[in-house]
């Protein structure tokens, strides 16, 4: 087979003034769910101690999530180091792994309130994840709202130097969405925490448009 030549691709002819614009739109969206990361840690006098009190810890932790997490569990590997005492104290070793999964929004509240009374168990952040319909109706409103608005800056540049003609030749499109959050944990839960004052999820739609304009 001879070599075939590369394809170029062809620039739209543009034979007026070119304008590119820096447009995004952003908006939020209902909370369905939330994903959330732990910490979790054991110590002891020995390697083989402080992975003991973390299996334990570990197997409290999976019992009193049991009934609040959405599907399973996420537990890596458990690293361990050892940790110098203070004023002649021996040296201790500590053990550490992490925990992740989801949890339904009804179950918001119990779940923080259970994890805050475990030992040796910190939370590291909670992610507000909206329903996947729900957001990917929100990404479209908010690329046409993009649109929209680059369009209509369009117009107002070109009647501003005198063209008649507004024509898109190209769009570079990118998306972000919000990080976890994280949720301080107050000593007084008497209240409860409210899923409804959770972050809600947050999607942003940026556009590079350019136009001719002749």
């Amino acid at each position: 087979m001879p070599p075939q030549d590369p394809v170029l691709a062809q620039e739209p002819p543009c034979s007026g003034t070119l304008l590119q614009l820096s447009v995004s739109e952003q908006g939020k969206s209902t909370v369905d769910r939330f994903r959330f990361s732990l910490a979790l840690s054991g110590e002891g006098t020995s390697e083989q101690a402080a992975l003991t009190q973390l299996n334990q810890r570990l197997g409290q932790l999976r019992q009193s999530l049991q009934p609040l997490v959405r599907g399973r569990l996420v537990v890596p590997s458990p690293s361990t180091y050892p940790r110098a005492g203070t004023n002649g104290a021996p040296q201790r070793f500590v053990a550490n792994t992490g925990v992740s999964g989801e949890v339904n929004r009804q179950n918001y509240n119990p779940f923080i309130q259970a994890v805050g009374g475990q030992p040796g168990v910190r939370m590291q952040g909670m992610e507000s994840i909206a329903n996947e319909r729900d957001e990917t109706a929100l990404q479209q409103r908010l690329m046409a709202a993009a649109l929209r608005r680059g369009k209509a800056e369009a117009d107002g540049t070109a009647a501003a130097i005198g063209a008649s003609q507004v024509r898109l030749l190209r769009i570079n499109r990118s998306d972000a969405i919000r990080g976890p959050k994280r949720v301080q944990l107050s000593a007084d839960t008497r209240s409860g925490f409210d899923p409804g004052e959770a972050p809600e999820p947050t999607a942003t739609v940026r556009m590079e448009l350019q136009y001719c304009l002749t």
